[in-house]
């Protein structure tokens, strides 16, 4: 999966909150992501505004 589809993905999990659970994003993400791929990913999402968050019931 590309960084485009998960993004995708990612925005459509954070529409109502603004946020997504570290557990949700890992489950959007291969296994085989380079260190670059994931800094890549979390810069995306600093850029879209998604807050990562460790669980469902951090505020």
């Amino acid at each position: 999966m590309d960084l485009q589809k998960i993004m995708a993905k990612a925005r459509d999990i954070a529409r109502t909150t603004g946020t997504i659970t570290t557990e949700q994003l890992n489950g959007l993400c291969p296994n085989s992501m380079e260190p670059d791929d994931i800094a890549a990913l979390f810069a995306a999402l600093r850029t879209e505004g998604i807050q990562l968050k460790d669980s469902d019931s951090e505020k």
